[in-house]
């Protein structure tokens, strides 16, 4: 028995180096990137292990002449995530509680269909929603942003609720109820704080996924003073810089990596919400 077990840990264990692995690569990769001289990057010589070590793309990326891209873009950014994670959870609680409370027929089948919907490829939404964008006059503005934004994380956002409203017991609400709250008083007044990390989880999840989207404002957006984060390394320069390009994207991720490394307990619980069902 013990030697099954062992088995079965070994390879549990073998697995989760592989994806760690996988997953680390691209990033290794991008550092080793951002630290070699320019001319080591272009080359055939690439190793594994940097031979020499330069700051000089940082620097670059830091000057006066590119720091104010990088700004502008971290700027626009950080209020199109945030507005993004805050019009999510707003539309999202209402039909999360629905999905979780109430009996009707379909429940599970909308349930799927929203899940299912959430994994189709960004590129099949970009025309429809780029006609209605344009004919309301919303493109090339904040709103033709936080609007597909919002409209493809949705699902997600739902589902993360929903996941966390299943947790409270009905016990809670049912006491509220004998005690005179209206259906407005017991969302606002008990769901809500109840669900606090899970809201805290929706909006984090909602704004990383804004930050580094990159095809939705490359489609919707024309002036570079509306360039992301993630559009303005691709527009920031004609005589593209490697080197440069991979240190400006490393000092983009800073502000998702904070995120996640200061909420990651919030994260966790997201990941693992299925697991004791």
């Amino acid at each position: 028995m013990k030697n099954k077990s062992f088995s079965y840990n070994l390879i549990i264990y073998f697995f989760a180096i592989l994806v760690f692995l996988t997953m680390f690569f691209p990033l290794y990769g991008l550092i080793l990137t951002s630290i070699q001289p320019e001319n080591v990057i272009r080359s055939k010589n690439i190793t594994f292990f940097p031979s020499s070590i330069v700051l000089y793309h940082f620097k670059e990326v830091l000057n006066p002449n590119h720091i104010s891209q990088i700004y502008e873009g971290m700027r626009n950014s950080f209020i199109v995530s945030i507005l993004t994670g805050i019009l999510s959870i707003l539309l999202a609680f209402p039909a999360a509680y629905s999905l979780s409370r109430l009996k009707f027929p379909g429940k599970n089948l909308i349930l799927i269909s929203m899940i299912s919907v959430y994994f189709l490829p960004t590129i099949l939404f970009i025309i429809p929603m780029f006609i209605f964008l344009v004919s309301y006059n919303l493109d090339d503005t904040i709103l033709s942003l936080v609007v597909p934004y919002t409209a493809f994380i949705l699902p997600f956002v739902v589902w993360i609720l929903k996941t966390f409203i299943d947790r409270l017991p009905l016990e809670v609400e049912e006491a509220a109820k004998i005690d005179g709250c209206s259906t407005i008083q017991l969302l606002l007044k008990i769901v809500l704080p109840l669900i606090r990390p899970g809201l805290l989880s929706a909006f984090i999840f909602a704004f990383i996924l804004s930050w580094v989207e990159f095809l939705t404002p490359l489609i919707f957006t024309n002036n570079l003073k509306m360039s992301t984060v993630a559009l303005g390394l691709f527009r920031s320069t004609v005589d593209i810089k490697i080197g440069q390009q991979a240190a400006a994207a490393i000092l983009t991720l800073i502000p998702v990596t904070i995120l996640m490394v200061v909420f990651q307990r919030y994260i966790t619980q997201v990941i693992f919400s299925g697991a004791d069902k």
